[in-house]
């Protein structure tokens, strides 16, 4: 069974601060938020939030926060405006509350929705955004 394999990506994570703020997403703490590649998944996902279970929070022992893992070996196959229509899906799954907990999936992450919003992003933020996630080192599996 293969061993999956994380590696932050700081690319990553400014385009997905860019999305952030294109949205007006202000209840989300950009300091907080990461992103990884992940390779060895046998996952049909594309990507996948992880956010930190409320007890570590609740006690004080760390702040909330969230990891989005882009899955290197289905991720790469995507065109540049399914890439930011999956990033948005995945920070819509981040509550309002900022609480390390995850909103389930329901009306909010429908695809008329999810392309609402990407009309709502500007072209140049977009264009960016495309531009980070090919200079990505993605690894490769």
């Amino acid at each position: 069974m293969p061993r999956v394999k994380y590696r932050r990506d700081q690319r990553l994570e400014e385009a997905i601060h860019l999305l952030i703020d294109a949205l007006g997403l202000d209840y989300i703490d950009k300091g907080r938020v990461y992103a990884a590649w992940s390779t060895g998944s046998t996952t049909r996902a594309y990507a996948r939030i992880w956010g930190l279970p409320s007890p570590f929070a609740r006690l004080g022992l760390c702040k909330p926060m969230y990891v989005i893992e882009l899955v290197s070996e289905n991720f790469r196959e995507l065109s540049c405006r399914e890439r930011i229509s999956v990033l948005v899906h995945e920070l819509l799954h981040i509550p309002r509350s900022f609480s390390g907990g995850l909103r389930n999936h329901g009306e909010w992450s429908r695809w008329h929705n999810i392309r609402g919003l990407l009309a709502r992003i500007p072209r140049d933020v977009a264009e960016r955004v495309c531009r980070l996630l090919e200079e990505s080192t993605e690894p490769q599996p």
